[in-house]
């Protein structure tokens, strides 16, 4: 199994070599290590990371939490904070950029470990949440829930109509009401017809 890949952001070389450690012997892959904002940016192009470790205070002008935001615009990729400061003005800043957690030092390995597998499962909610997955094959078919407008069967097929395109499947509409488009946003409108709730522009007045 592939190990998730994780990028610390810590300036405190001591700290950085602990977790270091600590989350190779809990099963991670350490994918680099940086001491400042600019250096985390170049890092998360470089090394696209499943989860960053940010500590507050970091070298140079900018911080963890003005990193943080630009994560949040740019590159939606879950984090954690690690720092030594537990005072309500910092940890107001810190929600205000939704952090997957939020760590005060010293930290101990379960603290550290039972944080990040919670991330990691509130990351992959939040994915299965914002997207479809369409059999194709061996494989899935990723679409934002966004994309998908509606869904028309006919008998044992049911077509998939997109923003970007059209998918058929050799499934009945109750299997894929039930599996597939299971998801809160999708109304049956009729006996063959899903239909994305946010897609739909217009009521009939006899409605």
């Amino acid at each position: 199994m592939e190990r998730k890949k994780i990028l610390i952001v810590e300036d405190q070389l001591i700290i950085t070599m602990d977790l270091e450690y600590m989350l190779d012997e809990l099963g991670y892959q350490v994918c680099g290590v940086c001491t400042s904002y600019e250096d985390a940016l170049s890092a998360i192009r470089n090394d696209r990371p499943d989860l960053m470790l940010i500590d507050i205070i970091l070298a140079g002008d900018k911080t963890g939490i003005d990193l943080a935001h630009e994560i949040n615009r740019a590159h939606r990729i879950p984090f954690i904070f690690l720092t030594s400061h537990a005072d309500a003005s910092t940890i107001n800043a810190a929600k205000s950029t939704k952090p997957a957690g939020y760590i005060v030092k010293p930290f101990k390995r379960n603290d550290v470990y039972a944080s990040i597998e919670i991330a990691f499962n509130h990351a992959e909610s939040q994915e299965e949440d914002q997207n479809i997955f369409l059999p194709d094959g061996k494989h899935k078919t990723k679409i934002p829930v966004d994309e998908m407008i509606y869904a028309h069967a006919e008998g044992n097929y049911t077509t998939f109509i997109t923003t970007k395109r059209k998918i058929v499947l050799r499934k009945c509409l109750k299997e894929v009401s039930e599996t597939i488009l299971n998801h809160k946003k999708f109304i049956r409108i009729h006996k063959s017809y899903l239909i994305n709730r946010d897609a739909i522009k217009a009521r009939s007045a006899s409605n």
